[in-house]
């Protein structure tokens, strides 16, 4: 029998508690360990961006947001997961689904800028890197 929790990643409409959630869990694994803050500039630009987050047992426990840079391509930011709950695979099914999102969405490529230490989880992920970033076509983003 299976004991791990059940994940679902839901969209998290700008301003809504499961964005707000969000933002704290990208603020605490993304910006406090460097001594920064989510700017307003950040947040400015989290309004250009769909957001997506993995709940389970109630609680935001991964993150992740999109943000168009033309008709075709979108630019993967802000991927946080909480560092408990890594063994889960909560990052690789966000990923898919934002995968999937953008695929029906009509895009056909998407970049990430993936930290240092992060760029494995990418390149296993079928991620190309090239110069400081992370390029995918994904096979459900070609068609």
């Amino acid at each position: 029998m299976d004991d791990q929790p059940i994940v679902v990643i839901f969209e998290a409409p700008l301003g809504s508690d499961l964005y707000r959630q969000a933002l704290r869990l990208r603020e605490g694994i993304l910006r406090a360990p460097l001594g920064l803050t989510v700017s307003d500039d950040e947040l400015y630009d989290d309004g250009m961006r769909q957001h997506f987050c993995a709940v389970t047992c109630g609680a935001v426990v991964g993150t992740v947001s999109l943000r168009p840079l033309d008709e075709a391509t979108l630019h993967l930011k802000q991927m946080a997961v909480d560092e408990a709950k890594r063994h889960m695979r909560i990052g690789a099914h966000l990923l898919a689904h934002a995968e999937a999102w953008a695929a029906q969405a009509g895009f056909r490529l998407m970049i990430a800028h993936a930290r240092v230490g992060a760029e494995g989880f990418y390149l296993k992920l079928g991620y190309a890197q090239e110069g400081g970033a992370s390029r995918r076509t994904p096979s459900p983003m070609c068609g």
